[in-house]
């Protein structure tokens, strides 16, 4: 099960892999989340972790299991 992470980058939201890549990027927080979702529902499963608007080491503001 993989861990995303959807992370305020400037302007706009990345969706990134746990310690990796950015698999998107998105001008809003809800686009990045959908799309975080999507991509773990299609993956296999894991949870998706939405930051705080702070930056890229921001805390986390809230996680969701997706199965």
């Amino acid at each position: 099960m993989a861990n995303l992470h959807v992370i305020p980058s400037g302007d706009q939201w990345n969706v990134r892999q746990e310690e990796g890549d950015v698999l998107s990027t998105h001008s809003t927080q809800a686009e990045a989340e959908r799309a975080g979702k999507q991509w773990l529902n299609d993956n296999g499963g894991g949870e998706i972790f939405t930051h705080r608007d702070e930056g890229e080491f921001s805390r986390i503001r809230k996680g969701d299991a997706v199965s």
